[in-house]
C-alpha cells in the first residue's frame, strides 16, 4: 500500500508542456529563433533600419543644400550667377529633403500597426499558456495595463522615437563628414569633440530618470486594475449607492498617475534646458568661432564659412530631437522592461499536457486535499471525498465553508497544496482535471461573438443539430423558436447582454453539455432561473447519461431529491458525506437544515392559506 501511494503520488503532478519544465519560462515553439531574425533582418527591424536610412538620406539632402548655398555665396561675391548645374542639384537635393520626409512617417505608420498587433497578439499567447491561475497571481490590471498602454509606449518607442533617434544621432557625423570633403577637414576634427557629448548626455538622463519612469508605470498599473474593478462591479455599486466611493478610489488613482506624468514631464523639460543651453551653444559657438578664424587666415572663402555655420544647426538634430520626444523615449524604454517581466512569468501547472485518463469509467477521489488561495491561509483542509462515476453529487454548507474553493480545485483552477487527487490508478494535477470537466458558473461568462461562437467555445466542430439539441437540452427551445438554425448566427452582444440572467445561465449549461465531457460542475446552476424553467434544467440534469459525474454547488435545499449523494462542508472542511438518504436518517447538519427547512416550508404554506380565506 505504501508502494501504491508513492506511485500515485509521483504522478500526481500534469506531464510536463512539451520538454519543460512547468516553473521555467513558457516555451514559444520557434518564437526565439523567429525573434532574433527579426532583430536583424525581420520585418520591424527592417522598417526601423528603412526609417533611420530614409532620415540619414534626407538630412544628406539638407547637408549638400548648405554646401550649394555656400556655393552661391561664393560665385554671387565674385559678381557671377550660378550656373543651370547649380540650380539642377539644389532641385534634387530639396526633392530629396521633401520624399524622404514624407516617406518615413508613413512608414513608421505602417511599422507601428504591424508591431502593435504581433506584441498584443504573443502577449495574449503567452496569457493563454501561463494558464488563468498565473495571471490571476499576476494581476489582470496589470496584465491588461501591460496589453494596451505598454504595448502602444513601446511602439511608439520602437517605430516614432528609436528610428528617427537613430538618424538624429548619426546625422552629426554625417554633416562632419560633408564638412570635411566639401569645406575643411580640420574644421571637422575640432567639431567632433562637442559632437561627442551628446550620446552621452542622453544616456545619463535616461539612467538618472529611470526610477521615476518605473513609479509611472506601477501608478498606470493600479490605474487600470481599479478601472476593471469599477466596470465589474457597477450593478452592485448602483444598487448599493457606492458610486461615490468607487469614483473616489478612481480619482485617487488618476491623481498618482497625473502626479508622476508631470514628474516625468518636469524632468523632460530640465533635459531640454540642459542640452540646449549647453550642447547648442558650445556647438554653434566653435562653428562660429572655426569660420571667423578660418575665414580670417584664408583658408575659407565667404561662402564656405556661411556653409559651415549652417551645417552646425543641422548638427543640433540630436538635441533638438532627443530633447523634445525624451518622454516617449523614457516611458517607452519602462514599457518594454515591463512587457519583459510579464513575459518570464513562468507556466502555471495547471496548464501542463494532461494524462490521457477518462473519467468516464472512474471514481474521482480526494485524499487529505488542502488547497489555498494566497499559500498561506488554507480555505481547504483535509478534505477525502469520493465521486462514484456517474453519481450526482449535491454540495452543501454555510457561506464561506469551501464549497466554492472545492470546485475550483475540481475543475483545475485552483492546485491543491497537499493531498491526491486520483481515480484509483493514476494521480491527477490541475491539467487532467481540467481536461475532463465542463464548468456551470453561478455566473455566466459569454463573449461578444454570435450564438453559434459562444457554443463552438466548448465543441468546435459541433454541428448545428448538436447545437440545437443541447439548447434545448437546457431549456432554450421556447426561446429558439421555429428558426432555430438562423438564430444560432445572432450576435449576443458584449459579455451576452442581450440575453437574460436566466437565459445567460442555460446558454452556458448547453455550452457544458456540448462539451461532453465525464465531470459535470455546476456552482449554483439555477440560481437565475424562474420555477418553471428550473423545473426544466433539473429534468435535463436527471436525464444526462448515467456516466456522467455531477458534482452541484447550491444554497437550495429543496433540489437535494434529485442527488444521490451530499457532501456538507463547514470551515473548509467535509463534515458530512454520503448517500443522502442515509445522511437523513443520522443527527447531523443535513438532518437539522432539512428538518429547519421543512418547518420553514410549513408555515409559509399555512400563512398562504391563511391569506387566501
Amino acid at each position: 500500500m505504501a508502494g501504491a501511494g508513492l506511485i500515485m503520488r509521483s504522478s500526481l503532478t500534469d506531464a510536463k508542456p512539451c520538454g519543460q519544465s512547468v516553473t521555467s519560462r513558457p516555451r514559444r515553439g520557434r518564437w526565439p529563433r523567429i525573434e532574433a531574425v527579426h532583430r536583424v533582418f525581420g520585418l520591424f527591424s527592417a522598417s526601423t533600419a528603412l526609417v533611420v536610412a530614409l532620415s540619414l538620406l534626407g538630412a544628406a539632402g539638407t547637408a549638400g543644400l548648405a554646401v550649394l548655398i555656400g556655393r552661391a555665396i561664393d560665385v554671387v561675391a565674385a559678381g557671377g550667377m550660378p550656373d543651370a548645374g547649380w540650380y539642377l542639384g539644389a532641385v534634387g537635393e530639396l526633392l530629396t529633403v521633401a520624399v524622404c520626409a514624407w516617406l518615413v512617417p508613413v512608414l513608421a505608420a505602417q511599422a507601428g500597426r504591424q508591431l502593435t498587433e504581433h506584441h498584443r497578439t504573443r502577449l495574449l499567447q503567452h496569457y493563454l499558456a501561463i494558464g488563468p491561475l498565473a495571471v490571476r497571481r499576476a494581476g489582470e490590471g496589470e496584465l491588461v495595463q501591460a496589453a494596451m498602454d505598454s504595448v502602444d509606449r513601446s511602439v511608439k518607442y520602437r517605430t516614432a522615437f528609436m528610428g528617427p533617434a537613430i538618424a538624429a544621432v548619426s546625422t552629426p557625423v554625417l554633416v562632419l563628414v560633408f564638412i570635411a570633403l566639401f569645406i575643411d577637414p580640420l574644421s571637422a576634427g575640432l567639431m567632433l569633440l562637442p559632437t561627442a557629448l551628446v550620446p552621452l548626455i542622453v544616456l545619463g538622463f535616461q539612467k538618472l530618470f529611470s526610477a521615476s519612469s518605473g513609479e509611472y508605470r506601477r501608478a498606470q498599473g493600479i490605474l487600470t486594475a481599479t478601472f476593471l474593478d469599477a466596470l465589474r462591479s457597477l450593478g452592485m455599486l448602483k444598487l448599493n449607492g457606492a458610486g461615490g466611493w468607487m469614483g473616489r478610489r478612481v480619482a485617487r488613482a488618476s491623481e498618482r498617475v497625473r502626479r508622476q506624468v508631470m514628474k516625468l514631464l518636469a524632468r523632460n523639460q530640465i533635459v531640454l534646458l540642459v542640452i540646449d543651453a549647453s550642447f547648442a551653444i558650445l556647438l554653434l559657438s566653435t562653428a562660429s568661432i572655426l569660420a571667423w578664424w578660418r575665414l580670417g587666415s584664408g583658408a575659407f572663402t565667404t561662402g564656405e564659412a556661411a556653409a559651415l555655420v549652417i551645417l552646425s544647426f543641422l548638427m543640433l538634430a540630436p538635441v533638438n530631437y532627443v530633447g523634445s520626444f525624451f518622454y516617449i523615449g523614457l516611458t517607452g524604454r519602462s514599457a518594454e522592461k515591463k512587457i519583459a517581466e510579464i513575459e518570464e512569468i513562468p507556466v502555471h501547472q495547471s496548464v501542463a499536457r494532461p494524462l490521457d485518463i477518462d473519467l468516464h469509467t472512474g471514481d474521482l477521489v480526494l485524499e487529505n486535499v488542502g488547497a489555498s488561495y494566497d499559500g498561506e491561509h488554507r480555505t481547504l483542509r483535509g478534505v477525502n471525498a469520493v465521486f462514484p462515476a456517474g453519481s450526482r453529487t449535491a454540495v452543501i454548507g454555510p457561506s464561506g465553508s469551501g464549497k466554492t474553493t472545492l470546485l475550483r480545485v475540481l475543475q483545475g483552477q485552483l492546485e491543491p497544496d497537499e493531498g491526491i487527487i486520483h481515480d484509483g490508478r493514476h494521480g491527477m494535477g490541475p491539467a487532467t482535471l481540467k481536461h475532463n470537466a465542463a464548468v456551470v458558473e453561478q455566473h455566466a461568462t459569454l463573449f461578444a461573438l454570435t450564438l453559434r461562437e459562444n457554443l463552438q467555445l466548448a465543441a468546435p466542430l459541433a454541428t448545428n443539430a448538436q447545437m440545437v439539441h443541447a439548447l434545448e437540452q437546457a431549456g432554450l427551445g421556447g426561446w429558439l423558436g421555429d428558426q432555430a438554425t438562423r438564430r444560432l448566427d445572432e450576435p449576443l452582444g458584449e459579455s451576452g447582454a442581450r440575453l437574460s440572467g436566466g437565459q445567460a445561465q442555460r446558454l452556458a449549461l448547453a455550452r457544458a453539455l456540448l462539451a461532453g465531457r465525464p465531470l459535470l460542475l455546476l456552482d449554483e446552476p439555477t440560481s437565475s432561473l424562474d420555477v418553471q424553467t428550473e423545473a426544466e434544467v433539473l429534468a435535463t440534469l436527471r436525464g444526462l447519461d448515467r456516466s456522467i459525474t455531477t458534482v452541484t454547488v447550491t444554497h437550495r435545499l429543496g433540489l437535494l431529491a434529485d442527488y444521490d449523494r451530499v457532501i456538507v462542508m463547514d470551515g473548509g472542511r467535509i463534515i458530512q458525506s454520503g448517500d443522502r438518504q442515509a445522511l437523513l436518517a443520522q443527527d447531523g447538519y443535513l438532518k437539522r437544515a432539512m428538518e429547519h427547512f421543512t418547518q420553514r416550508a410549513r408555515g409559509l404554506r399555512t400563512a398562504h392559506s391563511g391569506r387566501d380565506k
